[in-house]
């Protein structure tokens, strides 16, 4: 029954997010959804602050190998964000300049874990 696929799916939804589908809306919190300070973010959640540091030519430094479209950064080197890459409303990955000019596309998960801001 092609239905029960679906239903299947959506449950196993329900069972990963925490609060459900209500935990997975885009919506931003209410104040009092709002996480006080002396709560720590989820360990799957990004500083806050990651993400304002991010913006064309930002300087970012591999904290660890990484391999990025057919290259590889090595640990300790730089790269120039050369683009940021926006989809509904949120920047998702960015475009960066490597050392020998060619431009390859990153997606921020892999920036939050593998780099750090140089400069801004």
């Amino acid at each position: 029954m092609p239905g029960s696929l679906i239903v299947a799916v959506v449950a196993a939804l329900a069972a990963i997010v925490p609060g459900g589908a209500a935990g997975a809306s885009d919506e931003a919190p209410t104040a009092d959804e709002a996480p006080t300070a002396d709560e720590a973010p989820a360990s799957d959640e990004a500083p806050a602050k990651v993400a304002t540091d991010i913006a064309v030519g930002v300087r970012l430094e591999a904290v660890a190998d990484v391999k990025v479209a057919r290259a590889e950064v090595a640990r300790g080197s730089t790269v120039s964000v050369a683009r940021l890459i926006e989809r509904q409303g949120r920047v998702t990955a960015v475009d960066v300049e490597l050392a020998d000019g060619h431009i390859a596309r990153v997606a921020m998960a892999t920036v939050r874990a593998s780099f750090r801001v140089l400069s801004e």
